[in-house]
């Protein structure tokens, strides 16, 4: 429960309300546990309905497409540990402990749409970000070179590609560096097999680019210099276009303007923030017009960096997201 994905979500709520945190392998001395995708999902289907189940559902998993990846899924967690035995379709067996829990968390409207026409008590809830520092918003012109940032999991680097071209282009007339913040050494397969080396692969990308290890302080330090962030997502990818808002407001909190890629969670953060779509982009034509025009624009970055600053205190923040966890709790029955 200490990783970002996990302390983020309802291990960050417990601890912000003083609550106590128990792990437990089964039902026997519980009478309402908190489960997450990384539980032993035909384990916990079984439990009585005595017992209250709050199921976390952090990413789109609905609107995942079936793939190779996805068949051998509840295999590779049967071998790897949280399924106490082998799953032939782990997205069904997801979908029965969906219906058998008193409540549902998930991070965004679409989600919460298909889980209630499952019948499911439904609650969206952002992730907990306060552990990501203030950056400063007024960064001032560029300096000679141009430093855009990117953080993340490997998982999400391959959509850096698609932005590259516009980089290229951008650095036939500017100094240009990518900073990306990521694991070094990074698990290709189910987050768990094949590591891989980032810096060698991100070595071919015919840009300037330096990797961080990741961490919240060099999350603050890296940022701190560069001109604005970048959120590519794979747009041909369900999944991915599904996946909620919370690295943007990560780029907000870290004062960065942001370009991104055109998803309904970019889409309806931005229009929370007041920024318009001109920083939305679906092709690389749009990246190379969107980063020309930051690059050349302080007054915007600034405007925007501003805006997205005041919308993740605000609508966005820590205290909204608390109070949907409360809700969720007082919905099966804790008060």
């Amino acid at each position: 429960m200490d990783r970002p994905g996990d302390r983020r979500r309802f291990a960050g709520y417990a601890t912000s309300r003083g609550l106590a945190i128990r792990k437990v392998s089964d039902w026997s001395t519980s009478e309402l546990v908190v489960l997450t995708t990384e539980c032993d999902l035909i384990r916990w289907v079984r439990a009585p309905d005595s017992v209250r189940i709050i199921l976390d559902l952090p990413d789109a998993v609905l609107a995942e497409p079936k793939s190779p990846r996805t068949w051998a899924r509840g295999f590779v967690k049967w071998a790897a540990g949280p399924l106490s035995r082998p799953v032939i379709d782990h997205a069904r067996a997801l979908r029965e402990l969906m219906q058998r829990a008193d409540a549902v968390v998930c991070s965004t409207e679409s989600m919460a749409g298909m889980l209630g026409a499952m019948g499911s008590n439904v609650h969206l809830v952002l992730d907990l970000v306060g552990e990501v520092p203030l950056g400063i918003v007024d960064r001032g012109p560029c300096s000679d070179r141009i430093d855009i940032f990117w953080e993340g999991l490997y998982p999400t680097l391959g959509a850096v590609e698609q932005v590259l071209p516009a980089l290229r282009d951008l650095a036939r007339r500017r100094d240009v560096c990518l900073q990306l913040v990521t694991d070094r050494m990074a698990p290709r397969f189910m987050n768990r097999f094949f590591v891989r080396d980032v810096e060698k692969m991100v070595a071919r990308w015919g840009v300037s680019v330096e990797v961080h290890d990741w961490s919240l302080e060099n999350l603050a330090s890296v940022a701190s210099h560069c001109a604005l962030g970048i959120i590519p997502v794979d747009l041909k990818n369900p999944y991915t276009v599904g996946k909620p808002e919370n690295r943007l407001r990560i780029y907000w909190r870290l004062g960065l303007p942001v370009l991104a890629s055109d998803t309904p969670a970019h889409r309806r953060a931005m229009s929370v923030a007041g920024i318009t779509d001109e920083v939305l982009c679906r092709a690389g034509a749009d990246w190379s017009r969107c980063l020309n025009r930051y690059v050349s624009d302080e007054k915007v970055r600034l405007l925007h960096a501003s805006a997205g600053r005041e919308a993740v205190l605000n609508q966005y923040s820590d205290e909204v997201m608390l109070d949907r966890w409360d809700e969720v709790l007082k919905t099966v029955g804790v008060r």
